[in-house]
């Protein structure tokens, strides 16, 4: 009797040990946002320099990018090179999916196809911005910034 009351013990230990340790690991690391680009319909979907995001506050990465207004959505959504998991950023609801320009929706960053539509209302420079430093989710916001 007292050798199985020994084994539970331990093995209830080892494993709240394991739990406390992960949770632990994951709170004391942040993630860097720095290798996130724009991708979309625009890029081919690749990681192209001239869409890496830059760091332009504390958390909040942006870049900017010429769209032509023909009706179309231009779909897209920020991701690192490699699509690595945490670091794939779509809508988080579907509500979050289409955007316009001076709203903020909602960002995932363990999506897998959610992307993100926008459709201008009139070409011009547009700046993506995908804000990190809030609490809950990323903040994902276009403005137009031709005027």
């Amino acid at each position: 009797m007292k050798k199985i009351g020994f084994v539970s013990v331990a093995i209830l230990a080892s494993l709240f040990s394991g739990c406390a340790t992960n949770v632990i690991d994951s709170f004391s690391t942040e993630r860097n946002y720095d290798g996130l680009y724009l991708r979309g319909v625009f890029s081919w979907w690749e990681a192209d320099e001239k869409y890496k995001l830059v760091e332009v506050s504390d958390q909040v990465y942006s870049t900017s990018i010429e769209l032509i207004a023909d009706g179309q959505p231009y779909d897209f959504k920020f991701a690192d090179s490699n699509w690595t998991p945490g670091m794939n950023c779509g809508y988080a609801n579907e509500s979050d999916r289409v955007i316009v320009v001076g709203e903020s929706v909602s960002s995932n960053c363990e999506t897998t196809d959610e992307n993100y539509q926008f459709t201008p209302t009139e070409t011009g420079l547009f700046e993506f911005t995908i804000d990190f430093s809030g609490f809950g989710a990323p903040k994902v916001s276009i403005e137009n910034i031709s005027h």
